[in-house]
C-alpha cells in the first residue's frame, strides 16, 4: 500500500508508484501533490485547464495565420509545449470545417448525358454502334456569380466518366450500369449525393496530408530535414487553409466579400512558410511552391473525382 503523507498527498505516485518530488509525477505526469479533490477543487482544476488550453490555442492560432512556417520552425527547434500539437490542431479545425459543410454545403451538382449529334448518352463509334456509356459530372463549389460581372468567382470540377464498353470485364460493366442507374437519382435528389460526398471529404483530405509531405520531401530531397518534419508542415499548412475557408465563409455571411484577398493570402502563404521553416531563399521558395501547387492541385482534382465516382457507385 502506498505511503500517505497527512491528508494532502502521497510520497509515491498512485498511478505508477514512482517517488514524488513535486505536484506532478516525474514518470507518468499524473497530478498527485494535492491528494483527492473535492467538488470545488475539481471545478477549479477544470477552469484552470480551460484557461491553460485557451492560452495555448490563441498562442497557436495567431502565428498559424500571420506567421507562415513559424509553428513548424518552432517544432523543429523543440519548442512544442507552448503550442497546440499539430495533429490536434488539424483535427480541431477540420472537425469544425466539415461540421459546417455538413449543415450548409456550398456544392452544386449538374449532371448531363453526353450526346453526340443529337443522339442518346451512349457513345457511338464510326459505324454507329454503341461503345459504352458516358456521363458528364460537373461539381461547382462556392457561389457562382453572373459570368458578365467583374467579380466572377467560379470553382468548377468537371469529370467525364466512361468506364466500360462491350469488351470490358463483367465487373466493370456492372459498376458502369450501377452508375447509370444512380445518375437519375442524382438528378432528382442531388442532396443525398452531396451529403455522402461531404461525408467522405474528411477522409480524403486526411489521406492528402502525407501526399503533401511527400511533395515537400521531393523538393527538399538533399536537405537534412526528415519526413516527420515535412508532415508537421503539411498539418500546419492544411490547418491554415481550412481556417482560411472558415474565415471566408464567415465574411460572406456578413456580406464582406474578401475572397480574392484571401486567395492571394493563400498563394503567398506557402513560399513564405518554406522560407521561414526551411530557410530557403526567396527564389527557391517560390519555385518550390509553384511545383507543389501544380502537383498537389492535380492530385486534389483526381482525388476529388475518385471520391465522387466512388460515392456515385455506392449510392
Amino acid at each position: 500500500m502506498n505511503e500517505q503523507v497527512g491528508k494532502t498527498g502521497t510520497t509515491r505516485c498512485r498511478n505508477c508508484d514512482a517517488p514524488l518530488s513535486g505536484e506532478y509525477c516525474s514518470q507518468c505526469g499524473q497530478r498527485e501533490g494535492k491528494g483527492d479533490l473535492r467538488f470545488s477543487g475539481l471545478l477549479g482544476e477544470l477552469v484552470g485547464d480551460f484557461f491553460e488550453w485557451d492560452s495555448r490555442i490563441w498562442r497557436t492560432l495567431f502565428p498559424l495565420i500571420f506567421r507562415p512556417g513559424f509553428l513548424t520552425a518552432e517544432y523543429m527547434a523543440g519548442r512544442r509545449a507552448r503550442y497546440v500539437p499539430p495533429l490536434r490542431l488539424y483535427l480541431i479545425v477540420s472537425f469544425v470545417l466539415f461540421l459546417l459543410l455538413s449543415f450548409s454545403s456550398p456544392i452544386e451538382i449538374n449532371t448531363q448525358d453526353a450526346t453526340r449529334d443529337g443522339q442518346s448518352a451512349e457513345q457511338v463509334d464510326s459505324e454507329g454502334e454503341p461503345t459504352g456509356s458516358e456521363m458528364v459530372l460537373e461539381i461547382h463549389t462556392g457561389e457562382e456569380e453572373d459570368p458578365n460581372s467583374a467579380g466572377e468567382t467560379s470553382n468548377d470540377v468537371s469529370a467525364r466518366i466512361d468506364l466500360a464498353d462491350e469488351d470490358s470485364p463483367q465487373w466493370l460493366q456492372q459498376i458502369d450500369r450501377r452508375m447509370e442507374d444512380n445518375v437519375t437519382t442524382l438528378q432528382d435528389e442531388p442532396g443525398e449525393f452531396i451529403a455522402q460526398l461531404v461525408e467522405y471529404l474528411p477522409q480524403m483530405m486526411f489521406l492528402m496530408l502525407p501526399v503533401f509531405a511527400v511533395l515537400l520531401r521531393i523538393c527538399y530531397l538533399f536537405s537534412p530535414y526528415h519526413y516527420l518534419q515535412h508532415l508537421v508542415f503539411s498539418l500546419n499548412y492544411h490547418s491554415f487553409a481550412f481556417l482560411l475557408y472558415l474565415i471566408q465563409f464567415a465574411m460572406e455571411k456578413l456580406d464582406t466579400p474578401i475572397g480574392g484577398f484571401l486567395f492571394l493570402f493563400l498563394l503567398a502563404y506557402l513560399p513564405v512558410g518554406l522560407w521561414r521553416a526551411y530557410g530557403s531563399g526567396i527564389a527557391a521558395a517560390i519555385a518550390k511552391s509553384l511545383l507543389i501547387y501544380l502537383s498537389y492541385g492535380i492530385i486534389l482534382v483526381l482525388g476529388f473525382a475518385a471520391v465522387s465516382i466512388m460515392v456515385l457507385v455506392l449510392m
